[in-house]
């Protein structure tokens, strides 16, 4: 496959991510900061000035005004796009999912002085995320009966249950769900500027992903907060930090797997065989990448490990 080809697949990635993270929907997470990136950076060609004026006139003008479902996924796009863009300016040789972090907690912030200034914003966001996830499981709940027929009583109360408990777990790990779905979808934001800028380098390869080991103290302080005897929303709090500071880390991880499977497939056979095992085993594959994304903070796996061949081959 040619880079060109590669950059699509990782592209698409970004896309599934997206679409499976976003507790709402994730479509103007990645054009409206398309459109803000080609304002900031690209004024002085009218096509994409064209193409900007397009997709806001389609999200804002475009649109009839609804109620809370049509402002908050507006209103997030805008300041996580406006946060992306100001980073960009700032510090634009930096990687872009660097950006993409800095940009969500430039977001946060402003999403704080928010609620601080105006407490009822925040809780009627979480009313509606929570019954919107609710409804979700009511059409889960439908299929899944239209589904079991005549199946055993017992079996149909485990899913019920089932479905509830991950009702129960999305209502509170909502926020950290939508701030991944963000990072994907400023990635590809900044996939589609370069795109249109002529370029075609973003996103790089998976194998090399990383970043700040600094962000470990926001794990470590989700994982006190969760601990420790603070209330409800200091655990909340915790609960989604470690949520979210764990997908990035499985994904470091599987980064460094990527990297060694690449390293020991020398034929397309043992690529292959590597695959399946990893397929068969995903459980343990899944806590080993946790493990090695952790530990990559602190040694550094990728670094030693081509420093080491390379001694090898001298």
């Amino acid at each position: 496959m040619t880079e060109r080809g590669w950059t699509l697949a990782r592209a698409s990635l970004l896309v599934v991510a997206t679409l499976l993270l976003s507790p709402m929907s994730p479509v103007w997470f990645v054009f409206v900061p398309l459109a803000l990136l080609l304002l900031a950076f690209r004024s002085e060609d009218w096509m994409s000035v064209a193409v900007a004026a397009v997709i806001l006139g389609l999200g804002f003008a475009g649109s009839r005004p609804g109620g809370i479902e049509w402002f908050v996924p507006r209103a997030w796009s805008l300041i996580a796009g406006g946060a992306f863009v100001a980073v960009s300016i700032g510090r634009g040789r930096n990687a872009w999912l660097d950006r993409s972090l800095q940009a969500i907690g430039v977001g946060l912030a402003f999403v704080l002085l928010i609620g601080l200034a105006r407490p009822g914003v925040l809780e009627g966001v979480n009313w509606w995320m929570t019954g919107e996830i609710r409804q979700a499981a009511v059409a889960a709940g439908g299929i899944l009966e239209q589904l079991q027929g005549s199946a055993d009583p017992e079996i149909r109360r485990q899913l019920e249950v089932a479905v509830q408990r991950w009702v129960g777990f999305q209502q509170d790990v909502y926020p950290a769900m939508l701030l991944l779905a963000t990072v994907a979808a400023l990635g590809l934001a900044w996939f589609g500027f370069e795109r249109l800028s002529g370029r075609f380098r973003s996103p790089g390869p998976l194998r090399e992903f990383r970043f700040s080991n600094h962000l470990i103290w926001l794990l470590i302080g989700g994982l006190c907060l969760l601990v420790l005897p603070l209330g409800r929303v200091a655990f909340r709090v915790g609960e989604n930090a470690t949520l979210f500071m764990g997908g990035l880390y499985l994904v470091r991880g599987a980064a460094i797997l990527l990297w060694i499977g690449a390293t020991a497939a020398t034929t397309v056979w043992s690529a292959v065989l590597l695959s399946l095992a990893a397929l068969f085993l995903y459980p343990v594959v899944l806590g080993t990448a946790l493990l090695l994304g952790l530990s990559d903070t602190w040694i550094d796996l990728r670094e030693r490990l081509s420093r080491a061949r390379t001694d090898n081959d001298l």
